[in-house]
């Protein structure tokens, strides 16, 4: 889903952020920020979808256009926990998340090949590779959620880089 200039202001309202606030969880500019809410340009579509996600993660549903009901936004029932400790696991060159989805318990697994494309270049250290993967918290948690809601049961999910793309979720 696309939300709406309307809809990131209302979802801020809701969780009492402040344009900065809400550019520093997505880890954007204020000034896209502002200029989307002020609907004079449209973000790119990976800062719409960090907006969107760090929203998300922090507990906001975006409810879209149904018919002659209009798009809205509410506050959600969040069923994913995390712990915010990263491992990191060198055999498979990858970030490890410790889960749970409605009580039930997983890893969630993402590759160091997806935390560089993110990136945009290498890493050389597992301190690179946490640093990487706390940026792209918001995103991880949000690609996660979806994933277990879309009724994944096992034990280890792992994270591709399709998994972030919005037309997916």
């Amino acid at each position: 889903m696309t939300i709406t200039p309307n809809q990131s202001r209302a979802a801020r309202g809701l969780l009492g952020w402040t344009q900065d606030k809400l550019a520093n969880n997505a880890r954007i500019s204020r000034a896209t920020v502002a200029e989307f809410e002020a609907n004079t340009r449209r973000p790119m579509k990976n800062n719409l979808l960090a907006i969107e996600d760090c929203m998300y993660a922090a507990g906001i549903e975006f409810i879209p256009e149904r018919g002659t009901e209009g798009v809205g936004v509410r506050f959600r029932e969040p069923k994913l926990q995390y712990s915010p400790t990263i491992t990191i696991d060198p055999s498979n060159s990858s970030a490890l998340f410790h889960m749970a989805y409605g009580g039930r318990e997983f890893t969630c697994i993402v590759p160091c090949k997806v935390l560089e494309d993110n990136r945009r270049g290498d890493l050389k250290s597992d301190e690179e590779i946490r640093n990487a993967a706390s940026e792209m918290l918001h995103h991880i948690l949000a690609a996660a959620e979806h994933r277990m809601k879309a009724g994944f049961d096992g034990e280890r999910l792992v994270l591709s880089s399709g998994m972030f793309d919005p037309s997916l979720q």
